[in-house]
């Protein structure tokens, strides 16, 4: 800093060299001074030395803050601490490519992954039974009725693996190491290049996988049941939306030619078994619209009721002003996620966005009031887990039923995080070869 001794003189200082360091010093006290009063520039960073400074130190945080958890009541599944990086399934790709035909059938008959056609009757003429697996290289059945003595393989009418014959034909284990790497969500084209499998095996594998988790999330769903377990637990809703398409020339309204794929969810917190999705039909926007809105009155009225009358809920949400119905049994509360202008002491100052606020609700039945923190971290965390998984393409677009599968697939996955996928898919098919192999 290269100050001039004239300009020195007025504050007393002679010696050039030994002063800048002083006058510095006094210029950052005077600027200090000068902005104690101003109110921080929004919005503040979110990482770095300026976070640091500018968030609310812990030491201001009332003990009521510290002694009320976020997430209250927790399941097995979220109360355990899980480190993925540590975390073994029960089976490994190594352990699929070593087995012989042999050892690869038992294997995935003990993991469930299929199901045993032994003392069946056959599918093929109905009139026979099917013998144990023999003891050949490749294990297979083998009809009892003179008539039809057909073989039948143990992946037949499989909803996961193909029972195919000739040149296209994929050998079991590669399709049992395809779904394995498929299930740890490895892009297609590491696939393609890890096992040497054409784009359209891994493709169709993915689309049989999407198909059935879509269907055992739908037939599941019903079960979900928001009330059971501890009275006036904690439920998350929120909307979002996943894809937009412009229409163009083929719009009602050449005004609003933007359609949106917007869904609705709900979960309680500490459960994520319970996350329930519902497709919303929002209106048709303008090209540069942000977003559809936020969900409408006359869609959340019906969902509400159906998933939250008379259960004993504290519902959180956001600003949204359709969340405010009253719905029978349900005490609720929001949070605004947009910086606010007020005026305080005669000036107008910006307060930053609040996301997790502490509350209290006076409940029927209970003389001491419900504290709880408000938010909606919980389903904020649902829609980026949603949305990692989920590969918008020319196939999967907006209103198609890809995309529907997609996202229940990905719905799935959330239900069962943290947990073993390989084992949880061995469960999904046992659920689904229930419906196909006739009873004996």
């Amino acid at each position: 800093m290269q100050v001039s001794a004239t300009f020195l003189q007025p504050f007393g200082f002679r010696d050039q060299n030994t002063s800048c360091s002083v006058f510095a010093s006094m210029v950052a006290k005077m600027s200090k001074k000068s902005n104690k009063g101003k109110f921080n520039p929004f919005p503040a960073p979110k990482r770095g030395k300026g976070r640091c400074v500018l968030k609310r130190p812990s030491a201001m945080k009332t003990k009521a803050w510290k002694e009320t958890p976020y997430v209250r009541h927790s399941s097995k599944q979220t109360a355990q601490n899980i480190k993925l990086d540590r975390k073994m399934w029960k089976r490994s790709l190594p352990e699929i490519l070593r087995a012989s035909d042999k050892c690869l059938v038992k294997m995935l008959l003990e993991d469930e992954l299929l199901s045993s056609w032994a003392g069946k009757t056959c599918p093929r003429c109905g009139k026979g039974t099917l013998s144990k697996l023999d003891s050949g290289d490749k294990p297979r059945h083998r009809c009892s009725y003179w008539k039809c003595h057909v073989y039948i393989n143990p992946q037949h009418l499989h909803p996961l693996f193909l029972d195919s014959r000739g040149s296209s034909c994929v050998p079991l284990q590669t399709q049992a190491a395809l779904l394995f790497l498929k299930i740890n969500n490895v892009p297609h084209a590491t696939i393609h290049r890890v096992l040497g499998i054409n784009h359209k095996a891994i493709e169709d594998l993915a689309n049989r996988l999407h198909a059935l988790r879509k269907k055992y999330v739908e037939a599941k769903e019903k079960e979900i049941d928001f009330g059971s377990g501890v009275a006036w637990g904690d439920v998350e809703a929120d909307e979002t939306t996943f894809d937009r398409r412009n229409l163009g020339a083929t719009a009602v309204d050449k005004s609003t030619p933007i359609a949106w794929e917007q869904w609705c969810g709900l979960v309680k917190r500490g459960h994520p078994e319970t996350l329930v999705l519902h497709r919303l039909s929002p209106k048709m926007s303008e090209t540069r619209a942000p977003g559809p809105g936020a969900i409408r009155k006359v869609e959340w009225t019906p969902l509400g009721n159906k998933w939250l009358k008379n259960k004993k809920i504290v519902l959180h949400t956001d600003a949204a002003k359709s969340y405010k119905c009253h719905i029978p049994g349900v005490v609720h509360d929001n949070v605004i996620h947009c910086k606010k202008r007020v005026k305080i002491n005669g000036k107008w100052k910006w307060q930053g966005p609040n996301y997790v606020r502490l509350v209290s609700h006076k409940v029927p039945g209970k003389k001491t009031p419900v504290r709880c923190k408000a938010g909606t971290q919980v389903i904020d965390r649902a829609w980026r887990f949603l949305k990692d998984r989920l590969q918008i393409n020319q196939a999967s677009r907006v209103g198609s039923a890809a995309l529907r599968a997609k996202l229940r697939s990905a719905q799935y996955e959330y239900w069962h995080r943290n947990r073993d996928m390989w084992v949880a898919t061995g469960s999904l098919c046992a659920w689904e070869m229930a419906k196909f192999i006739p009873a004996s």
